[in-house]
């Protein structure tokens, strides 16, 4: 069997869909199979294991995403570093460009998809996940909190980190229900440029850092 990006590529897409939808248990190998129109063989081929295809679902789930940390931002803009106007606005560049893309219009929702469902119910992809990504952009986030705070715990370090990964995971976990209780509020554009305006906001005071002049109330 020759051995092209195309049918890889093309079971990855298959499986993250399968998987997205009905947990990584309910899907067989016969399935995703079928779905992507290759031979069964051709998953063990590439990926040897169901496992093994399931973890490069997520893992590719993450590596189409732009990279958005505090660390790529202080990367991008070192200066930005040097004031507590600059240390503000990295904070509300990662807000902002965190919400942008994790609630864009456009981006396949099963890359969102299976990403949650891992997060609610961890299988073996998980310590991968949390190697490659999870655990750095934490780390990246507490970091900086604790630069421009030195005298900060790593549980305030944490708390403050999770004001937001705490939003962005809510509003995706819990789209439908927040639709129903408010069906005359959309999660649009709009709303999460609000959202995004007042997250900001309450972390760089917080982090005990002046307001940029568009975030005045």
């Amino acid at each position: 069997m020759k051995n092209t990006p195309k049918t890889k590529d093309l079971l990855i897409e298959s499986a993250g869909e399968l998987f997205a939808d009905s947990g990584f248990e309910a899907v067989s190998t016969r399935m995703i199979a079928d779905k992507a129109g290759v031979k069964l063989s051709a998953i063990h081929y590439h990926f040897g294991t169901k496992e093994n295809l399931y973890s490069e679902a997520c893992i590719t789930s993450l590596q189409r995403s732009e990279t958005i940390s505090f660390a790529v931002i202080l990367n991008e803009n070192p200066g930005l570093m040097a004031t507590p106007a600059g240390q503000a606005e990295i904070i509300r560049t990662q807000v902002f460009r965190s919400f942008h893309h994790f609630h864009r219009a456009g981006r396949p929702e099963w890359e969102t998809k299976i990403i949650l469902r891992e997060i609610v119910n961890p299988t073996t992809a998980m310590e991968r996940l949390v190697e490659e990504s999870f655990k750095p952009d934490v780390e990246s986030s507490m970091n900086f909190y604790q630069q421009i705070n030195p005298g900060a715990t790593d549980e305030e370090a944490a708390a403050w980190s999770d004001l937001l990964y705490g939003p962005l995971i809510f509003y995706k976990v819990a789209h439908q229900a927040i639709q129903m209780t408010r069906p005359n509020l959309p999660l649009d554009d709009a709303f999460f440029q609000t959202t995004a305006t007042k997250l900001a906001r309450a972390m760089i005071l917080e982090a005990g850092l002046p307001l940029p002049a568009d975030l005045q109330e």
